[in-house]
C-alpha cells in the first residue's frame, strides 16, 4: 500500500501490450462488495481466501497478463504457491517513512489514517515485509525511482533485449 503498485502495473501492462488485471477488483466484483465490506462481514481470513481462489482461476487461463495484488495477497502461502507458477513477482520496496508520508496525502487510503499513521504503517510492514520478501522473485527499492524508471527497470528484465 503507498507504494504506487498500481500506477506501476498499469504502465507495464500498457508496455508489454499484456492485459492488466486488479486482483481487489476481481475479488470486489465477484463478491458484489467493497473491500471494506468483505473486512467488515466476512473478516481477513476470508478475503484472503478470496484472493486466492481468484488467482487461481487466472493461473488456469494461462494468459499472459500483469496482475497488481492488494497489499495483503501473499500472506497466504497458497498464494504464494499460484504466484510462483505464473510467473515473476515484483515486490516494490518502498521506505518506511516514505510511506507514512506517501499514505499521509493520499485520499485512496484514508481508512489507514485512522490513529496514528506511523505506527500503523510500522506494524503493517511488521507483520508482512518478511512475506513480501519471500514472495519476490525481485525486489525493487523504488524510493529514488520514477514511475517510468520503475516500469522500465520491469520491462527490460521482462522482455530482453533482441541483437
Amino acid at each position: 500500500m503507498g507504494s504506487a503498485k498500481s500506477q506501476v502495473a498499469k504502465a507495464v501492462a500498457e508496455k508489454m501490450r499484456r492485459p492488466f488485471i486488479d486482483l481487489d477488483r476481481m475479488v470486489t466484483e465477484r463478491l458484489r462488495m467493497r473491500a471494506r465490506e468483505v473486512y467488515e462481514r466476512f473478516g481477513e481470513s476470508f478475503y484472503r481466501a478470496s484472493e486466492s481462489v481468484e488467482l487461481g482461476e487466472l493461473a488456469e487461463a494461462e494468459a499472459p497478463c500483469v496482475i497488481v495484488l492488494g497489499s495483503g495477497a501473499v500472506l497466504l502461502p497458497r498464494t504464494v504457491d499460484i504466484l510462483r507458477k505464473m510467473g515473476n513477482v515484483y515486490y516494490l520496496h518502498v521506505e518506511r517513512q516514505n510511506l507514512v508520508a506517501r499514505l499521509a496525502k493520499a485520499d485512496k487510503h484514508a481508512w489507514v489514517r485512522s490513529g496514528n499513521l506511523e505506527e500503523r504503517v510500522n506494524k503493517m510492514l511488521d507483520e508482512r515485509e518478511e512475506c513480501y520478501e519471500a514472495a519476490a522473485d525481485v525486489t525493487l527499492k523504488t524510493d529514488n525511482m520514477t514511475i517510468a524508471e520503475i516500469v522500465d527497470a520491469i520491462v527490460s528484465r521482462e522482455m530482453p533485449q533482441k541483437a
